[in-house]
């Protein structure tokens, strides 16, 4: 059954987020990453961030969150099972820190098929309390075999 085109352009709800030290911390860990501007308050410091940075790929968490309100939206009518993850981009504007509290509203940008298959495109505009972008994240999933191609 093919994606409802109607839904291109819907927002959905707002996902706010803290950057907590502690989950930096595990990400980092779990990555694998060593730089001490990803581990260390004062590291960050000495290298003009306002402290502790987060991996560039810490968005990832906030995107997974984000894209979860689309994917679970019934009217939208995308069978999961059919999903593979076709793609992910940012476009970052300033890294983020711990402390920082940032907000996400996922917004389908596109749907489209080639051949048999969809592509559904959400992005979300992150960002800090202040109301300016820190980053702009695109994902784009495959829905195989639901085009009329």
């Amino acid at each position: 059954m093919p994606l409802n085109q109607s839904w291109k352009g819907k927002s959905y709800e707002p996902v706010t987020v803290t950057v907590e030290a502690a989950d930096v911390d595990r990400f980092a860990e779990a990555i694998g990453e060593a730089n001490p501007v990803f581990r260390d308050p004062q590291a960050a410091r000495s290298t003009g961030h306002p402290g502790q940075v987060a991996p560039p790929t810490f968005v990832t968490r906030i995107q997974i969150m984000t894209s979860a309100q689309v994917v679970l939206d019934q009217e939208l009518g995308l069978d999961y099972s059919r999903v593979v993850h076709g793609e992910q981009r940012y476009e970052w504007r300033r890294p983020i820190v711990v402390g920082d509290v940032l907000t996400a509203v996922p917004r389908i940008a596109d749907i489209y098929a080639k051949k048999s298959n969809e592509y559904l495109v959400i992005e979300a505009d992150i960002k800090d309390r202040e109301g300016h972008t820190v980053v702009m994240g695109r994902t784009t999933l495959i829905s195989r075999g639901t085009g009329e191609g």
